[in-house]
C-alpha cells in the first residue's frame, strides 16, 4: 500500500481499499476508523470514527496539501496547523492547508468527525461539482494562514445530516449531502476581518496565559485578572490569543471547561451544581446553557448517552 509509513506514522494502516473508498485501521487501537472517501476529482472526505482515546505526536509527512473543511459531531479533538493549536469541535472549522502536524489528541474515547480536503489542481472546473469547488475557493481564497470558523446554525445542521450518510456508507448520499454543505458555506457572509483574524502568533506570553487557564479552570478566570496578571492590554491579548489557539482567551476557557464537564459527567455521579462549582461556575443554569450550546445535549442527556454507549 502506498503511504504506509505517513499512516503509521498517525497510528492507522490500511485494512481495506476498494472503488468507494479506504478504510484505515488504528494500529495501536484497532477499535479506531477511518474512511477515506474521494468523491470527486479534487474532493476527498475523511470520515473518522474513533472508539479509543487516541493521541498521536508529530507525523514523519507533511501530508496533503489542500483546503480543509472539519467538523466534530462527537467529542473533540485537537490538532495543529504549522504552530497554532486547533480545536476541532461542534463548529465548521475552514483552514487553508493541512501540513506536518506535531500532534493530535482527543479528549474523550468517543469521536465521530469529518474533514474535507480540497486539492485546486485536480478539480474538473466544468463539472457541476467542480463549479462548486471552485465557487468555494474563490470564496476562502483570501484566508490567512490557518483558518476561521462558522457557528451557523443551518450549516451545523448539514453538517450533522452529513455524519448519518457517512454512518450508512451510503456513497451517493454522501456525495449529494457533501456538496450541499460546501455549496451552502459559499453562500455564508464572511468579513474580511474574520478570514485574516487567525493568524499564526509566535508570543511567550501567550503560552504562558493558554497554560495558566489549562491549570485553573475552578477558578474565577475573567479578562482583567488575565490583563493586570500577564500586563497585557485587554485587546492585544485578546488578538494575540486568538491567532495562536483560535478563539480568545474566556472563549477558550469555557471550551476547556466545557471538555471537562463531559468528562466528569461520563466518569462520576456528580450532579450539576457539583459541576459548575467544581469548573469555577457559580451559576447551574449558566453551565447547563454552555453545556448544550458546546456539544448540542444538556448535562442530562449528554449523561445518558453516555452510559447507553458503554
Amino acid at each position: 500500500m502506498k503511504n504506509n509509513k505517513y499512516l503509521a506514522s498517525w497510528d492507522f494502516e490500511v485494512v481495506d481499499d476498494n472503488d468507494d473508498f479506504i478504510e484505515y485501521q488504528g494500529i495501536s487501537h484497532p477499535k479506531n476508523k477511518i474512511k477515506n472517501y474521494k468523491l470527486f476529482p479534487g474532493l476527498m472526505l475523511m470520515y473518522i470514527d474513533l472508539r479509543e482515546r487516541y493521541q498521536v505526536q508529530a507525523s514523519n509527512s507533511k501530508g496533503m496539501k489542500g483546503y480543509r473543511i472539519s467538523y466534530s459531531y462527537e467529542g473533540n479533538y485537537f490538532t495543529y496547523i504549522n504552530d497554532t493549536k486547533i480545536l476541532i469541535t461542534r463548529e465548521i472549522f475552514i483552514g487553508k492547508a493541512l501540513p506536518y502536524a506535531r500532534e493530535s489528541y482527543t479528549t474523550k474515547d468517543r469521536v465521530q468527525a469529518f474533514n474535507f480536503i480540497i486539492f485546486e489542481n485536480q478539480i474538473e472546473k466544468d463539472s457541476f461539482q467542480g463549479k462548486i469547488l471552485g465557487k468555494f475557493l474563490k470564496k476562502i481564497n483570501s484566508i490567512k494562514d490557518v483558518g476561521f470558523v462558522y457557528r451557523n446554525e443551518k450549516l451545523i445542521q448539514r453538517a450533522n445530516e452529513l455524519i448519518q450518510v457517512l454512518k450508512s456508507e451510503d456513497v451517493l448520499g454522501i456525495s449529494i449531502k457533501a456538496l450541499d454543505l460546501i455549496y451552502d458555506i459559499t453562500r455564508e457572509k464572511t468579513s474580511e476581518i474574520r478570514k485574516s483574524y487567525q493568524k499564526e502568533e509566535r508570543n511567550e506570553k501567550i503560552i504562558l496565559i493558554e497554560k495558566f487557564i489549562k491549570e485553573n479552570l475552578d477558578k474565577d478566570i475573567t479578562l482583567d485578572l488575565l490583563t493586570k496578571k500577564f500586563k497585557i492590554s485587554k485587546s492585544n491579548l485578546n488578538k494575540k490569543f486568538t491567532r495562536k489557539f483560535q478563539y480568545t482567551p474566556i472563549k477558550y476557557l469555557n471550551n476547556l471547561r466545557m471538555i471537562k464537564a463531559e468528562e466528569i459527567l461520563t466518569n462520576t455521579n456528580k450532579n450539576i451544581t457539583e459541576i459548575s462549582m467544581e469548573l469555577g461556575l457559580t451559576s447551574p443554569s449558566n453551565f447547563t446553557r454552555s453545556f448544550k450550546k458546546f456539544t448540542g445535549l444538556s448535562p442530562s442527556e449528554y449523561r445518558k448517552k453516555e452510559a447507553l454507549s458503554e
